[in-house]
């Protein structure tokens, strides 16, 4: 018998429910439609606008995905694993506790609400963003367009500008030399995951082979045209993880190919090793040292002072460290070196040691560990899609810690990139794994 007195709210008739499924639908496609857009331009130096608002908006979409997911019947979004929020609530808070004794508060209050307020919600529009084969697919394509756009430009400033210096030519549209190689470090383990089966990928026909090949060609090119030296061996060490890892977690295949494998290894191994001693060599001639060898020029370079130094420095303060911000003795540095490059550690874990002291970097070291462990998981999966992005992190990570070592890029665009390329890896490969992707 039915009740003619009761009434059904219309937010939970079916027609309400169909109605919140369509609202749902459609902030799903800004969010991804805006998160290509803001990762289409991080790396962009200007149109500071258009990226601030499609940083806003795709903010405002991935938060309301997730109140969604907690306070209505929206889609369920996998929580990270412990060992990954953990330590990083631990790098972030601590960070900034720092402003607290910090050498330069104001300084400090500036650094934490970009670096860590704005990467971490970058973070975040990623990590909800990448819910489906298709999602990912979309973002990775636009992140190589760009790169791809950007690579273009480059090798263009570069050639039709000969003998001027590269720094000056790609700081008013790259960011400058060191901000775009580290950016193509980021890209570069990116491009075999395309080649994955649909909808991941475009599949591994000829012509998807054929337009990745010639990106990855492209994509040194511009690498080289930068003269950044230390890119080199960044890439040297991820072509070595990557065969590794790729010849253990896929061995069969190697026993049934292994002078194919071995050569291919060999060949990008000769072919980086020439392009690095090219890039010291042209570099020495930049520097007005026409004459020095490259292990001359190494030896001489001003970063190993600037390192004593920094040690010296970092004595005064070894558990708490200065203050967080990459450049927070810049006035010191340059007034006691001499030097207005020698601002800052030049080194991602000895920056972080001067910032935020030995607590800090250990809270960043947990923190790539966590990572690291996540995406060994991927790798041991026995789905070849998940292994391969648990693959491609693993070496996303060991490139960005290598040329890092005489760099510190968490900063600024190569930071947001470096948030935006991991939570799109570790929230599509944590819906893949649990078996949650939609249909």
């Amino acid at each position: 018998m039915v009740r003619t007195g009761a009434s059904v709210s219309p937010l939970r008739s079916p027609q309400g429910a169909a109605t919140r499924a369509r609202v749902f639908r459609l902030i799903r496609f800004s969010l991804l439609s805006w998160a290509c857009v803001y990762f289409a331009l991080i790396a962009i130096t200007g149109l500071t606008y258009v990226r601030s608002m499609a940083f806003g908006l795709a903010l405002l979409f991935a938060l309301w995905l997730i109140a969604g997911a907690l306070w209505s019947d929206g889609e369920p979004i996998p929580i990270p694993n412990a060992y990954l929020w953990t330590p990083m609530a631990a790098w972030a808070g601590w960070s900034v506790a720092s402003y607290f004794w910090s050498l330069h508060p104001a300084y400090s209050r500036l650094e934490i609400g970009t670096e860590i307020g704005w990467g971490l919600a970058t973070a975040t529009i990623f990590y909800v963003a990448a819910r489906s084969g298709f999602a990912f697919r979309a973002i990775c394509t636009t992140a190589v367009a760009s790169g791809a756009l950007l690579a273009l430009f480059a090798i263009y400033l570069v050639l039709a500008n000969a003998g001027a210096d590269p720094e000056k030519m790609l700081v008013p549209t790259h960011g400058g030399v060191g901000a775009y190689s580290t950016f193509l470090v980021l890209l570069l383990p990116m491009l075999p995951l395309l080649l994955a089966p649909r909808p991941m990928g475009y599949g591994s026909g000829a012509t998807a082979v054929a337009l990745l090949g010639a990106t990855f060609v492209l994509l040194l090119v511009a690498a080289r045209v930068t003269e950044n030296r230390m890119i080199w061996p960044a890439f040297a060490i991820g072509f070595i993880a990557s065969a590794a890892l790729a010849s253990w977690r896929w061995r069969g295949r190697l026993v049934r190919a292994p002078k194919r494998w071995t050569a291919a290894l060999l060949v990008l191994l000769v072919l980086v090793g020439v392009l690095f001693v090219d890039a010291a060599m042209q570099r020495a001639r930049t520097d007005h040292r026409p004459d020095a060898s490259i292990a001359q020029a190494i030896a001489d370079d001003p970063r190993i002072a600037l390192w004593q130094h920094t040690f010296e420095r970092i004595r005064e303060r070894p558990w708490l460290g200065f203050g967080f911000g990459k450049s927070i003795l810049r006035t010191e540095l340059q007034g006691e070196l001499g030097d207005p490059m020698l601002a800052h550690a030049h080194n991602l874990f000895v920056s972080q040691w001067l910032q935020t002291g030995a607590i800090g970097v250990a809270a960043l070291l947990a923190m790539l560990l966590g990572m690291t462990w996540r995406y060994a998981q991927f790798l041991r999966a026995p789905d070849g899609a998940l292994a391969a992005i648990g693959l491609t992190g693993i070496v996303v990570l060991v490139t960005f810690v290598v040329k890092n070592l005489t760099d510190d890029f968490m900063m600024r665009p190569t930071s947001k990139e470096f948030w935006a390329i991991n939570a799109l890896l570790i929230g599509y490969g944590l819906r893949r794994a649990s078996g949650t992707l939609p249909p």
